[in-house]
């Protein structure tokens, strides 16, 4: 059996839609298979794999209402799981950033010392794709990954519809990839 693929009716997606927990535990368990060890390559953390996976599970249950309308589900998981990977390299490379290189060099392996420089690099490019987007785009992006906020709580506070919210910060991840690949960092995830 191909672990990549998974089917889930209609009715299923319209029942957790509706908040049907058994319906949702049904869809977890088809998409988990394979869902894991794609997030295993991107992160390559063991210890982080799970934190990502239920994360991603979180934003689908709070997405669910979409759920019944999506053509492609494992198209759109994926891109929910890509979009989480993403908010975790972010998070970790601004706390790599808050920690400093350490006092005596000859301390640290150079492995640690080449992944601290890798980092600073990385989110310093993030920083500057960042504040190329357009002022809206930037604006939506950061309240969004630095706030906190849901794409309802963006688009209420902006007095936006949810759907340009949405388009928007997809908008900013595709120019912050292409971005960051014309920079030559290669992010399988975004």
């Amino acid at each position: 059996m191909d672990s990549t693929r998974f089917y889930i009716d209609k009715t299923t997606l319209v029942n957790i839609a509706e908040g049907d927990g058994d319906a949702f535990r049904q869809l977890f368990f088809a998409v988990l298979p394979w869902l894991t060890p794609y997030v295993k390559k991107v992160i390559r953390d063991p210890d982080s794999v799970e934190e990502v996976v239920q994360e991603t599970f979180i934003r689908i249950w709070i997405s669910r209402d979409k759920l019944p309308g999506i053509e492609n589900l494992q198209a759109w998981i994926m891109r929910v799981a890509s979009n989480e990977c993403f908010t975790w390299f972010h998070k970790q490379a601004a706390a790599r950033m808050t920690t400093a290189l350490p006092d005596t060099l000859p301390e640290a392996t150079t492995n640690q010392v080449e992944e601290l420089v890798a980092s600073r690099e990385t989110l310093h490019l993030i920083k500057e794709a960042i504040a190329l987007l357009p002022p809206q785009r930037r604006k939506i992006y950061l309240m969004s990954r630095e706030q906190g906020l849901k794409t309802q709580e963006i688009a209420d506070k902006l007095q936006l519809s949810q759907s340009y919210v949405k388009n928007t910060l997809s908008a900013a991840l595709n120019n912050i990839r292409q971005f960051l690949q014309a920079a030559g960092k290669s992010i399988p995830f975004l």
